[in-house]
Formats: structure tokens, sequence, C-alpha cells
């Protein structure tokens, strides 16, 4: 599946903007990205396109500003599978390829307001295998003290193992996947996150941060690497 997944689907390498003490700052999401889904206010029809999930009528054309797209087969049937076996429903998938020991994803916790007060988010590793740090978030320093060290844990993912974070995982843990060297560095590997997102914003949000405007890139098999990807001409028969 990881060498499927890694040749079939597109990926990107989003370069976004944010506000750092009154400044635009440039940041270069450090792995591939990619997403597939729709939030829970619409829903794919047997042809593909999007209608509202209340009325079943076509949506708005202009109700997204990046077009979501339908989550693949092969990714489709794994979010059923996972939906039966944790009890959980899930509507976008995310997927991250690691290109080497080099690419990561710093501490973070998905406590983003669209996914709901005790989201659960079930993350499948493929491929290389690669650290999965968690710590709590730091508590607040008390009498005067100074903060507490958060604790951490850390889990060897190896291919095929799967991390479900529910309840209140989000509110209280932060969790990253730092570089890495050593003999699995220079292998690649592939997250795959199913989650589920409430509204709109969930949508927009996730579609920026993983798709973006930027260049589509696919894997080069020839040159064992992902490589900038323009569609062919069909005109000149190729």
């Amino acid at each position: 599946m990881f060498e499927f997944l890694r040749q079939e689907l597109p990926f990107y390498r989003v370069v976004y903007s944010i506000r750092r003490g009154g400044v635009q700052t440039a940041i270069s999401t450090p792995r591939f990205t990619s997403v597939f889904g729709v939030d829970d206010t619409c829903r794919f029809a047997s042809d593909g396109k999007l209608v509202d999930a209340k009325t079943g009528r076509p949506a708005e054309t202009r109700r997204y500003t990046c077009a979501p797209r339908p989550i693949p087969q092969c990714l489709e049937e794994l979010r059923l599978v996972t939906e039966g076996t944790t009890g959980e429903t899930f509507n976008m998938c995310l997927v991250n390829y690691y290109a080497d020991g080099r690419d990561s994803i710093s501490f973070h916790s998905d406590d983003e307001r669209f996914l709901g007060p005790t989201p659960a988010i079930a993350s499948y590793s493929l491929g290389a295998k690669r650290d999965f740090l968690m710590k709590h978030k730091p508590r607040a320093a008390k009498d005067g003290d100074a903060a507490e060290e958060p604790k951490g844990v850390k889990l060897a993912l190896g291919s095929g193992d799967m991390v479900l974070m529910r309840g209140p995982t989000q509110a209280n843990w932060l969790h990253s996947i730092p570089k890495r060297a050593g003999p699995e560095a220079g292998k690649g590997r592939i997250n795959i996150t199913f989650r589920k997102a409430m509204v709109r914003g969930g949508t927009e949000n996730y579609y920026q941060y993983n798709v973006g405007s930027g260049q589509v890139h696919r894997w080069d098999a020839r040159a064992q690497q992902m490589a900038a990807w323009t569609p062919r001409n069909d005109s000149n028969g190729e």
C-alpha cells in the first residue's frame, strides 16, 4: 500500500505565510502533503459532485476556496474499516509523505474548534519507522515556582501501526514527528490520518495548508524522489 499511494497520489510542498510580531513570514511545510474529503455540511454524490448534506441539492460553486476532492477508493476502504474498528466516524483524510529523515512535523495539537471538543484522529504509518513523540501541554506555574516541564512519551511506529487519539487527548497533549538520523533516515514514510471536520472552516483549513496553490508533485520512480508534475499534452499523443 505504501508503494501504491506514493506512486498514485498527488502531493504538495505547501508554502504559506503567517504574521509574527507584526511581520509577514513565509513558512515552507517540511514534508509533502495531500488531503481528501469534505466536512459534515456537504457530501459527495455518486458522480463525485458536491451536494448539501441537508438538502441533497448541488452545493454552490463558490462554497469552498479550494474544491474538495473525494477520498480515493483505497483510502475510502481503509476509512470504513477504521470506523468499524474504532466506533468513530471520519470525513477527512490527510496524507503526509516524509521523503527522508529530514522531513518532520513540530509539536502541535489538533485542537481546532472545527473538529469539536473531543476529536478522534486515527493515524496510520506506512514505510520507514519513525518516532512519534507526545508530551503534556505546559502547565501554569504555581505559587511563583517555575512551570513544570511536560513529560514525554516516545512510540517507535513501524509500517502498519495505527495510533488512535481521542477524548481529551488534543486538549491536553502535543505530538510530533522529529527529524531522524541513522539507518532509516534515507527511507520514505507515509502517514494517513482520518478525522472529522464538523463545519466548512475545517475543509477550508485542511485544503489551504495541505494543498494550497502550489505545484503538484508526483513520485518519479526513475529518480526515486518526488518531482514537480504537469499534465501531459494529450493533443501530442503523449
